[in-house]
C-alpha cells in the first residue's frame, strides 16, 4: 500500500482546480451563426418587379366605332362622326353603313368626309365640300337614283334662305363616289325656292333607263311672265351625261301669278323620295 505525503497530495488538489476554473470561464463551446442584416439575406423575388415579364399582356385599347355603329370603324383624328344610317349600297341584300365625319382639327382641304363600310367587302372613303349647320340631318333620303340596283344617299350640301343643295354618293366603279357631271364638276342639285324664283330635281325612266331632270323658274323678267329652263341628264355609272335642254316662258293672268304645276318647279322628287 502506498502513503501519500501531503505535498503530493496538495499538488493534485491545486490541479483540478485550475481545470474547473478553466471549465467555468471557458464553458461548452457553442456554434453560433454569424449575424447578418437584412440587405444580406436572398430574397424570394426579383428586386426590380417591373423587369420581369407579366403575366398577362396589356391589349391597347380599342378605338370607338364611329356613331357607335360597329361595322363603320374608328373616327379618324381630327374628325367627328355627324350622322350615320344603314343601306344596301352595294346592291347584295345586306345593310352597309354610310358615315358622314366632320373636320374638328384646323387643316387644307374639304372639311368633310363620307365613309361607306360594306358588310361583305371592302370599306371607302372620300372627302367632299359642304356648307350646313345641322350636322345631325345631312343625310336626306335613300333612294337609287341611276336604277342600277344599288340604293344612293341623299346628303345635304348647302341650305340659303328658301332653296337648298343635295349631293348623290354612292358605289361607282372605284368605290365611293359622288355623283358629278361629265366635266368632273360634283352635282350641286338644287331645289325650292321663293315666290319669285324656284328650282326643281326630278328623277323618272324613260324608254327604260334612268334620268334626272333639272328644272328652274322666275318671274324676274316681268311680273306676269316666268321664264323657265329644263335640262335632261341620263346616267353613265354615277356622272351625269347632259341629253337635252329647254326654255320658255309662261304667260300668268295677273302680276306674281304662279305658274300652273308649281310642283313641277319647286320641288324634289326621286322615285318615291320627296324633299320639300
Amino acid at each position: 500500500m502506498t502513503r501519500h505525503t501531503p505535498q503530493s497530495t496538495l499538488s493534485v488538489v491545486r490541479k483540478w482546480l485550475v481545470l474547473a476554473l478553466v471549465f467555468v470561464s471557458c464553458g461548452p463551446a457553442v456554434a453560433t451563426a454569424p449575424k447578418v442584416t437584412p440587405s444580406a439575406l436572398p430574397s424570394a423575388l426579383p428586386v426590380a418587379v417591373s423587369a420581369a415579364p407579366s403575366a398577362v399582356p396589356q391589349a391597347s385599347p380599342t378605338p370607338a366605332p364611329a356613331c357607335g355603329e360597329r361595322s363603320a370603324g374608328p373616327v379618324p383624328d381630327g374628325w367627328t362622326c355627324a350622322e350615320a344610317t344603314k343601306v344596301d349600297l352595294d346592291g347584295d341584300g345586306w345593310p352597309d353603313v354610310f358615315v358622314v365625319f366632320a373636320r374638328t382639327a384646323p387643316a387644307d382641304g374639304e372639311n368633310w368626309r363620307a365613309r361607306i363600310a360594306l358588310t361583305a367587302g371592302p370599306t371607302y372613303e372620300i372627302g367632299f365640300a359642304a356648307d350646313v349647320e345641322d350636322v345631325g340631318s345631312m343625310i336626306r333620303g335613300l333612294v337609287d337614283v341611276d336604277r342600277d340596283g344599288r340604293d344612293d344617299v341623299l346628303v345635304e350640301l348647302a341650305r340659303g334662305a328658301s332653296t337648298e343643295v343635295v349631293g348623290v354618293f354612292g358605289l361607282g366603279r372605284s368605290g365611293l363616289t359622288q355623283a358629278a357631271y361629265q366635266d368632273g364638276t360634283k352635282a350641286r342639285l338644287l331645289f325650292a325656292g321663293s315666290a319669285r324664283h324656284g328650282a326643281a330635281v326630278e328623277c323618272r325612266s324613260q324608254s327604260g333607263r334612268a334620268e334626272l331632270v333639272l328644272r328652274g323658274i322666275s318671274n324676274y323678267t316681268a311680273d306676269d311672265q316666268w321664264d323657265w329652263s329644263e335640262s335632261v341628264y341620263t346616267w353613265s355609272s354615277k356622272v351625269l351625261v347632259l341629253t337635252s335642254q329647254r326654255k320658255g316662258v309662261i304667260k300668268v293672268p295677273h302680276p306674281f301669278d304662279p305658274p300652273p304645276n308649281e310642283d313641277a318647279f319647286w320641288s324634289f322628287r326621286c322615285f318615291g323620295v320627296d324633299l320639300y
